[in-house]
């Protein structure tokens, strides 16, 4: 084991030294684009935290302001924290969180309310061993390696290039340890996607010879268990791949001489029960056990995580599936499958294909879905449906960019036998390539997302989020929007999205007299349809949250989080949108004008930009306008230099706009945050419609 090249650079001074840039942001004229910028989180650290305890962690921001924390909030129940004030400026908050014993554990999702505003997704790992922190000296090789009991999780970084980190144990002959790092997994929804590390473990012995390694398992993160046959001293070494470093990364490296479970089998069950599953893994038993940790309470179609139990103690937690369906197994001898249904399978063998036969009739349509890489699975799913001739007729790889999961809907074209292909994308296979396969009929439906996640709206303002619909098996009725759990002091102006309209705006008002408060909420989407028989019936659907991703090259994307956060705070950089008219009826072939004037709050005096759709680099997240009308860039006026405060935005109506029924929309006055990223403070409502003839 050869150590590290460069003088390691301890985490603490890295922490002194990003808060230095970040304070510089605030400090320096010309380098802060925005007063008042929303806590963009990067991490926390310790990134881990035992069950049962209160443990006080630091939370980091790039270029923003934590401080005067108002509220800290965990997805899920069992989990309290309050942010302790900091005086003055600075980019990280120390927060005391306490978390029962009966707490859930795996990843976490959490926000932050503080003066500045509603913070990006934040995420933490609950887990039952108890944790060490990395020494911040130097511990790259034998001599120095850090010494660790089995049964614990260190949280360390990478935080100089060509560091390796070492972590010296004793084992007994025969003994197996289980070896695993959560880090990757928290880049996916992380706010600034720059500077990620791609793990890797090895193991060592006395003398440096390395005993086995493992690079990506779960995604991108290793994972690995190993027998020693002779007792002794041993290391297990931290490193990315090809020696990257992040300051802003942290990870938490697992080692167990208890159960840990890399693979379980099967992922769907009754809410009814039983709940026993086969595991694979470390230290884990060869046959059946029973699902610890599943709340009586949880509800049908949804993923929870689950721990199971021995003698050598509680494992780590692992994803499994309630189905509201009827369930069924796979076989080698699968006949006619009667759906709806969920059907567990698997796929053992490299180059394995599973079959699946199912009869339609002409003009049924069906909907096709996997669950595996979602439920911790090591398939990547091709889905295919096939004619009685074998031919392929339809296929999907992945449902998004979001998943590798498959998503097929198909409508049979004749009469006849059907046969559903499941198999991985590369042809491979193992005890670890599980999944479960939803078939169920195709009904009017719809699938919605909600863009943005986080409002931090002053008392006297507003804020704008954005809902997209896709509608599915000719659903075409209108939708309307609810939200659960708002803060005291904050309405949401109601929302009808009729059946041609499928983005629409979502616009919170915070009354002049609110006080400071967060909570965590909810959109609920709620349409009826009468289904064949002439029977009315509802879909309810939650909007899905997704999250903004700020992209290398000044892009922007977002990602499916699990919540969404409104707070209010009085930080603000505009005090003020005055729009005029209020409420425009577009007539078809004209171009109408809003007028817009900004107040500024007396501290910011930066550029701004105005809108009505919420896009970026020309990108459409979100269009609240009715079908038929766009805004037009020749002879508006959205952009705002440092001394001006009017605008105006032009609306033209195409002159065969179709009558349209009244909907808000509203003008965003965007200040920049950086490249990417800018903060939207919202008008009042604009009622608009399009007369019929």
């Amino acid at each position: 084991m050869v150590a590290t090249q460069h003088k390691r650079i301890s985490f603490q001074s890295l922490v002194k030294l990003s808060s230095i840039f970040g304070l510089l942001a605030f400090l320096v004229p010309g380098m802060a684009l925005s007063q008042t910028s929303f806590p963009q989180i990067t991490h926390v650290y310790p990134a881990v935290i035992e069950r049962g305890k209160t443990s006080e962690i630091t939370l980091f921001c790039e270029t923003s302001n934590p401080s005067n924390p108002i509220a800290v909030l965990f997805a899920g129940t069992g989990i309290k924290a309050e942010g302790i004030p900091e005086k003055g400026k600075t980019t990280e908050l120390k927060i005391k969180v306490t978390v029962d014993k009966t707490a859930s554990p795996g990843m976490r999702e959490f926000r932050l309310a503080c003066a500045s505003g509603a913070s990006t997704v934040g995420q933490i790992l609950i887990a039952d061993l108890p944790v060490v922190l990395e020494k911040t000296t130097l511990h790259a090789d034998f001599a120095t390696a850090q010494p660790i009991n089995i049964g614990s999780i260190v949280s360390g970084m990478i935080s100089a290039k060509e560091q390796v980190d070492a972590y010296k144990f004793t084992v007994k002959a025969g003994q197996t340890i289980s070896f695993g790092v959560v880090s990757h997994r928290f880049f996916y929804k992380r706010h600034s996607q720059f500077l990620a590390i791609d793990p890797m473990i090895s193991i060592h012995d006395a003398t440096g010879r390395e005993l086995a390694a493992n690079d990506d398992f779960h995604f991108a993160d290793p994972c690995m268990s190993y027998k020693f046959a002779s007792p002794g001293e041993y290391m297990v070494v931290v490193r990315d791949v090809d020696y990257a470093a992040s300051i802003n990364m942290p990870y938490n490296l697992i080692v167990t001489g208890g159960p840990y479970v890399t693979w379980c089998y099967p992922l769907a069950h009754s809410a009814t029960g039983p709940l026993q599953v086969k595991v694979g893994g470390g230290n884990v038993p060869e046959t059946p056990v029973t699902l610890e940790g599943i709340s009586n309470a949880a509800l049908p179609n949804s993923t929870l995580n689950a721990v199971i139990k021995t003698d050598g103690g509680l494992s780590n937690s692992f994803p499994v599936y309630l189905s509201g369906l009827k369930i069924l197994e796979e076989s080698s001898t699968n006949t006619d499958i009667s759906f709806p249904c969920t059907i567990n399978g698997r796929i053992i063998k490299p180059g394995e294909t599973d079959t699946f036969p199912i009869k339609l009739k002409k003009g049924e349509s069906i909907i096709v879905e996997i669950r595996a890489r979602r439920l911790g699975s090591e398939l990547d799913s091709f889905l295919s449906i096939t004619d009685d001739k074998g031919k392929i007729i339809a296929s999907n790889d992945d449902q998004s960019n979001a998943t590798k999961d498959s998503y097929l809907p198909y409508t049979a074209t004749a009469d006849g036998v059907y046969k559903i292909q499941v198999r991985d994308l590369l042809n491979r296979g193992g005890p670890g390539f599980n999944y479960l396969l939803n078939i169920t009929h195709e009904e009017p439906d719809f699938i919605v997302n909600c863009d943005d996640d986080k409002a931090g709206i002053a008392p006297g303002m507003a804020a704008a989020w954005y809902v997209r619909v896709k509608r599915t098996g000719g659903f075409t009725g209108a939708i309307t929007f609810h939200p659960e759990n708002l803060p005291s002091g904050i309405s949401m102006i109601p929302l009808t999205l009729p059946e041609t309209q499928n983005d629409g705006l979502l616009l919170f008002q915070c009354a002049k007299d609110a006080k400071p408060g967060a909570s965590l909420v909810n959109i609920i989407a709620k349409a009826k349809y009468k289904d064949k028989e002439g029977k009315e019936k509802e879909i309810i659907k939650r909007a899905g949250p997704l999250t903004e991703l700020k992209m290398p090259g000044g892009g922007r994307s977002t990602w499916p989080v699990e919540t969404q956060m409104i707070a209010i705070t009085p930080e603000k950089d505009i005090v003020q949108i005055k729009v005029s008219p209020e409420k425009i009826v577009l007539e078809p072939g004209k171009t109408i004008t809003i007028d817009v004037e900004i107040v500024r709050d007396e501290n910011y005096k930066g550029r701004i930009s105005l809108d009505v759709r919420h896009q970026h680099l020309n990108q459409i997240f979100g269009n609240p306008l009715p079908p038929g009308v766009t805004m037009l860039d020749t002879g508006a006026k959205t952009a705002l230099s440092e001394k001006e405060t009017k605008g105006k935005i032009l609306l033209k109506v195409a002159a065969d706009a179709k009558p349209f029924e009244v909907v808000p929309i509203c003008v965003l006055a965007n200040v920049s945050l950086n490249f990417t990223v800018k903060r939207g403070y919202a008008s009042n409502p604009i009622m608009v419609s399009i007369p019929g003839k």
